[in-house]
């Protein structure tokens, strides 16, 4: 039984590629060949749909007021149609949400909190994490790591279906497809290289400063060294756009040679009218979710309130609160 076994095992890696190879197409946005056999457009927007009012939901909902949503959307619209695709149909929505993050899905959909618009300074920087994440949506990123995810775990099932018929633990493809799926996690540093040098680019071709895109990176960089002092991980991960989207500085700089900008570009940076659109927004904990007192949370809607001990941080979130303390101790509490 086990003679066939060693040229199969060598046959399916060789195929492999070959495969990934014929199923490739020129990304219409890099000009890149990518591999995207397991998502259409079409798969596409269908997820995006589906996944769109669960997103809403588990990030506090979408932030009330039309005049800021108007805003943000004529801004998204404005670069969108300046990208390579301008027939998709974006849907920007602005979450209610005080931490600063900012996310899109496939199809077309860009998620950007009130927390992160708060941090900005002009409109340019907040089109420059909108223009980043249009870019992660026309370069196709995640029907990218959906294609390569599936054809990794199409192997491992072909290596499962051999191993158990020559007798190896069934277990062996399950560990390899776990490690897989752990690698796929997040887009890699190329994507993230890739989306930026769109975001400028698009920046560009709608008459915004690229480098709006640098001076925010090093805002969310502070806010993010802030955040996770007050966690108690002063080098650790914190949940926020830092966290998915690993940037420096240099690599943006990178994507502004990449993206090939004209000489003598414009520089709108738009502060008098972004300031004048955001007045009025709430800025840290809405009211309607609970707010934070030092060691107290108060949540008016419900009627309750309580106190974490001394040494303890309050963290507002749209289904739990959570108190970090010292020694990484932890409380949550969860809203049934």
């Amino acid at each position: 039984m086990r003679g066939w076994l060693r040229p199969l095992l060598v046959v399916v890696p060789l195929l492999a590629p070959l495969l990934l190879l014929a199923a490739c197409t020129t990304n219409p946005a890099t000009g890149q060949q990518s591999f995207t056999a397991f998502m259409s457009a079409d798969d596409e927007r269908r997820v995006g749909a589906e996944e769109h009012p669960k997103m809403i939901k588990e990030f506090g909902g979408a932030y009330g007021d039309a005049k800021l949503r108007a805003y943000v959307h004529r801004v998204g619209n404005k670069l969108a149609q300046v990208s390579e695709t301008p027939d998709v149909a974006f849907t920007f929505t602005v979450l209610n949400d005080d931490k600063v993050n900012a996310f899109a899905l496939p199809g077309g959909y860009v998620y950007i909190t009130r927390g992160l618009i708060a941090l900005a300074a002009n409109e340019a920087e907040m089109a420059g994490v909108l223009a980043h994440e249009i870019g992660h949506v026309t370069a196709r990123h995640t029907a990218q790591r959906y294609s390569t995810a599936m054809a990794a775990n199409l192997g491992l099932m072909v290596l499962d279906v051999i191993g158990s018929q020559a007798g190896l633990p069934s277990g062996v493809g399950q560990i390899v497809g776990f490690g897989a799926q752990a690698a796929l996690m997040g887009y890699s540093r190329d994507q993230e290289l890739e989306a930026d040098m769109l975001g400028v680019r698009y920046l560009a071709r709608a008459g915004y400063d690229p480098a709006a895109m640098t001076s925010f990176l090093a805002k969310m960089e502070a806010h993010a060294a802030l955040e996770a002092a007050m966690l108690g991980k002063p080098n650790g991960p914190t949940n926020n756009i830092m966290s998915t989207h690993p940037r420096t500085g240099e690599r943006i700089q990178q994507a502004v040679v990449l993206a090939r900008l004209p000489a003598g570009s414009p520089a709108v940076l738009g502060r008098d009218e972004f300031l004048a659109e955001i007045d009025g927004m709430v800025f840290g904990d809405d009211p309607d979710q609970g707010v934070r007192r030092g060691q107290e949370f108060i949540h008016p809607g419900l009627g309750f309130r309580f106190q974490v001990p001394p040494g303890f941080t309050l963290f507002n979130a749209p289904q739990r609160v959570v108190a970090r303390g010292p020694k990484q101790s932890l409380i949550i509490f969860d809203m049934a």
